[in-house]
């Protein structure tokens, strides 16, 4: 039996022995262990562990103050985890079974945190002489699904008993993707952040949370209104509030022009919390809501609120307004098909997406928005860097395909986006910042 040291600043320092038949904490065990750290929600909860091998996550949760039952299916790793917290005082204060996923695994109505290192190797690659028969099971992942869909199906089938903010936990396999998908999560109406990523050699590893979107409470639907804008200033305060409507007979664009698009197309407003604005600019936001969008309708982004095809012609913007530490009000509008109105010439998802429903669209949409901004209480908002980066991954799409921008007839080259959201430059005259779009034009080479 192997012993070892573990410390977690802030939290807690345990000695754990592990037997040959017991997975042992590695890097991504340990990885886990910070992300658990690093909620914002470090206590007062239920928690649930699956698998927990030998018991260091459990013991973890448990110095952090949540009411932990563990379980795992090897009856080697039970009886690790209970020796282990024994040995560090702390047994008695957790619930450790012998179960699993399809074994009638208990999930209290009030748990609030599942959390799982799920096994990640391919389940067809055989590793001979290597791993012994228990280890390689806690190892392996399953076909069809892996276990995380078998995971999100027990979810599912206790849907109506599980705690409407339940935050789950897994760490994951997604370069390569493994047989476990986020896309799984996101198409039974889940909205995700990652938390941590590390890459151990040529595998990307990361530790995700999962939560229903809205804590399972849908959005307001219209059949028609002449602004959600104007719709969403009488939602309630309280939750992720947005609204949706079929049809729309009065939307408006940037400095309160005219939205012109047609029935059959997308016309929505989230209310976001003005906390974001401690630390967010407007303009940060607006253009990571772009960058969700432009990913959805597989389509690229304008700086710094246009939804464009490869042609330049618009599919769809971000609109954000707040007034007096109101609710910061978010409208997106999103065209189902082309058409050309006077001298408007537009674009549509179908061109990118196919038929599919704007309903549906929306959808996607709203667990997008939700993954970067909807509080659920346990997990923080992600960092002005990581929401530039990923702003300015969308606004390149276009232009390494050759788009460039001019400022009052001068040709710029775009070099980045900064943490205001502001698109930084370089022309002729030397290095610049993009804040409004007055005398900003956009050259977009012919095919």
């Amino acid at each position: 039996m192997g012993g070892l040291n573990f410390t977690l600043d802030g939290v807690g320092e345990w000695e754990i022995f592990v037997p040959p038949t017991v997975y042992p904490p590695k890097e991504d065990t340990e990885m886990l262990c910070h992300a658990i750290s690093e909620l914002s929600a470090k206590t007062g909860g239920k928690a649930l562990e699956i698998g927990c091998g030998s018991g260091l996550v459990t013991i973890v949760l448990t110095s952090l103050g949540w009411e932990v039952t563990a379980c795992d299916v090897n009856p080697f790793a039970v009886a690790c985890t209970r020796g282990n917290l024994e040995t560090n005082d702390l047994s008695g204060k957790v619930c450790v079974i012998e179960s699993g996923i399809g074994e009638e695994m208990p999930i209290s109505e009030n748990t609030d945190l599942i959390v799982w290192n799920l096994p990640y190797l391919d389940e067809e690659v055989d590793h001979p002489g290597l791993l012994e028969k228990m280890e390689e099971a806690a190892l392996s992942d399953i076909a069809q699904g892996g276990w995380g869909r078998a995971l999100l199906q027990t979810l599912e089938n206790n849907s109506a008993t599980l705690c409407d903010r339940v935050l789950v936990i897994l760490v994951m396999r997604t370069d390569p993707e493994g047989s476990s998908r986020v896309l799984d999560w996101e198409q039974k109406g889940w909205s995700w952040r990652s938390l941590k990523a590390e890459r151990y050699g040529a595998e990307k590893i990361e530790v995700i949370g999962f939560w229903r979107t809205g804590s399972g409470v849908g959005a307001t639907v219209l059949d028609s209104c002449t602004s959600t804008m104007e719709e969403a200033a009488r939602l309630p305060n309280d939750g992720w509030q947005r609204i949706f409507s079929k049809s729309q007979t009065n939307g408006r664009g940037r400095r309160n022009s005219d939205w012109i698009s047609e029935e059959g197309g997308v016309f929505a407003t989230w209310n976001l919390d003005t906390d974001l604005l401690e630390n967010l600019a407007p303009g940060l936001i607006q253009t990571s809501i772009g960058a969700v969008i432009s990913d959805v309708l597989g389509a690229n982004m304008k700086w710094p609120n246009d939804i464009v095809d490869g042609h330049g012609r618009k599919m769809g913007g971000v609109l954000l307004e707040s007034s007096n530490n109101d609710k910061i009000r978010v409208g997106v509008g999103a065209n189902r098909n082309s058409f050309v109105k006077g001298d408007v010439s537009a674009s549509g998802w179908e061109e990118t997406l196919g038929a599919i429903d704007a309903s549906e669209v929306f959808l996607r949409i709203d667990r997008g928005i939700s993954s970067i901004f909807e509080s659920n209480g346990k997990i923080a908002i992600p960092t002005q860097g990581s929401l530039a980066r990923m702003s300015w991954k969308a606004l390149s799409r276009s232009l390494s395909k050759g788009v460039q921008a001019s400022l009052n007839g001068e040709l710029l080259r775009p070099t980045g986006l900064n943490d205001k959201g502001e698109l930084e430059a370089s022309g002729i005259e030397g290095f610049v910042v993009l804040r409004e779009l007055d005398g900003i034009g956009w050259i977009i080479p012919k095919k």
